[in-house]
């Protein structure tokens, strides 16, 4: 056996010599051996592969290919993100937001306007905080107090005020193809419907063109030009295209064909002017008579007026930081990890900008893990750098000596059970022994958590993989095949 485990070595750097192929591998031989196959497969056609995972239990590295390339994570992102938002911000910060009034009351008329402050609460009104929203609706008691007021007449504007951010515009490093669609949705001090609206098309009287049937909510201003093809596919294939607070939304590609009702999200270009609308039609539920002038405030289209007083009605809380990092993870929500982030750019540097939340997130981890190319804080940046070892090194830090380490664990999803993960390894032996984040973008795949293949032992793994031509699926079950060979055989 010893000299089977000799010859195997002697071959490794004779391809090293003779630069037969490009990986580097590193480990305790066993794992080098099982994962060797898989990594020279001709499968991976010029791909770059990055894996490293190691036994925190007993501090012990398993395995390592490529580990110190600096490669795209996509979504692996959060895990850098929640986890030191977690830390910077504490797991029982809660995103505020103020609704009040300026003028004067005379006779149940308020002469003067009602202003909804963001503060970068990312969770307002969100479907993935529904039932917190059902017994906590802020427009709601923001009508209630103005009716105990005795007013009834509002003279004056609504007005979604974005100004706490620096500026409420999508990453400068995102994609033109990215930024009108939901997964792009625009970060903002003042957000609604995680800056989200639905399309719904009917495909099943059509062979080429979609019908455009309703938009949800109604309020979001859209002016739609629809080049929506329904065709012979299974998946949603169209993209949006919108400039910056611009209300005209072009929308391309392909649909499925045969659906009476498939839902198509966008992202919503200006959300505080949306917050606006949507408190004016709550305050007439409760028959109180407005103009129907609604306007926004961003801090690059408005000069405060010092001398006008603004009375505190109500100041609305977020669910606690702890909740949102886990449906964060757990569903890879974009927009929740760029408000974190540029929170924690606040709470470091009184700066609200991605840069200064990136910079943040970065130089927390600096004591784990140096020099890591930070770009944004949800992994949709095509220009974030990180390898796999840094990866790995912010799960240990996490579970071995993190005080947030049950908050942190608890958001990651479970292999064959919850979020992103549950259609991994379904009928495997490492269903509900891989906890892991997943990361997926074009020709990019990763995976990144903890396994735990015994009660005794738990690792902490990262694959990354760029520049794979191959379809997501395919990759995904070579993945699924490198952790079932190299910790479940």
């Amino acid at each position: 056996m010893q000299r089977k485990i000799i010859l195997f070595h002697i071959s490794l750097l004779f391809l090293f010599i003779t630069n037969s192929f490009s990986q580097v591998f590193t480990g305790d031989s066993v794992y080098i051996r099982k994962i060797y196959p898989i990594i020279t497969d001709t499968f991976w056609q010029g791909s770059i592969v990055g894996i490293t995972a190691k036994d925190i239990t007993n501090k012990k590295l398993l395995i390592d290919v490529n580990g110190s390339y600096k490669l795209n994570p996509a979504s692996l992102v959060k895990i850098i993100t929640t986890a030191a938002g977690l830390h910077i911000l504490g797991a029982n910060y809660r995103f505020k937001t103020e609704f009040g009034y300026t003028g004067y009351i005379k006779d149940s008329t308020l002469f003067g306007n009602i202003i909804i402050k963001g503060y970068g609460d990312p969770t307002l009104y969100s479907r993935f905080f529904k039932s917190y929203y059902q017994k906590n609706s802020p427009f709601d008691s923001v009508a209630i107090k103005l009716k105990k007021l005795g007013i009834k007449e509002i003279k004056g504007k609504v007005i979604g005020d974005a100004s706490f951010f620096d500026y409420n515009l999508p990453n400068p490093t995102w994609i033109i193809g990215d930024v009108a669609n939901y997964y792009g949705a625009t970060p903002s001090a003042l957000c609604i419907y995680n800056n989200e609206y639905s399309l719904y098309f009917s495909t099943k009287d059509s062979t080429l063109q979609a019908k455009l049937l309703h938009i949800s909510p109604e309020s979001v201003p859209i002016e739609l030009i629809n080049k929506v093809k329904a065709t012979n596919i299974t998946t949603d294939q169209s993209i949006i295209y919108g400039d910056i607070f611009d209300s005209t939304r072009l929308i391309v590609g392909a649909i499925p064909i045969n659906k009476d009702s498939f839902e198509v999200r966008g992202s919503i270009g200006n959300p505080a002017l949306v917050a606006a609308i949507e408190l004016n039609k709550r305050l007439k539920t409760y028959q109180i008579t407005t103009t129907d002038s609604v306007y926004f405030i961003n801090k690059y289209n408005y000069t405060k007026d010092t001398t006008e007083h603004f009375f505190l009605l109500h100041t609305h809380l977020s669910p606690i930081l702890s909740e949102i990092v886990n449906q964060t993870n757990l569903y890879s929500i974009n927009l929740f990890a760029e408000q974190i982030s540029r929170l924690c750019g606040w709470q470091q540097y009184k700066n609200t900008t991605p840069e200064m939340g990136c910079l943040a997130v970065n130089r927390f981890w600096q004591k784990t893990t140096n020099n890591m190319l930070l770009y944004d804080g949800s992994g949709l940046s095509r220009y974030n750098a990180i390898s796999t070892q840094q990866l790995v090194s912010i799960l240990e830090f996490m579970h071995n000596q993190s005080s947030y380490k049950k908050q942190f664990i608890q958001s990651l999803p479970v292999a064959g059970e919850s979020g992103t993960m549950s259609k991994f390894f379904e009928r495997s032996k490492a269903k509900g022994k891989v906890i892991a984040k997943t990361g997926t973008m074009s020709h990019i795949r990763g995976l990144a958590g903890y396994i735990q293949p015994d009660k005794k032992t738990t690792i902490a793994f990262c694959i990354i993989i760029n520049n794979s031509p191959l379809p997501a699926n395919l990759i995904k079950q070579k993945i699924e095949q490198m952790i079932l060979q190299l910790f479940f055989d």
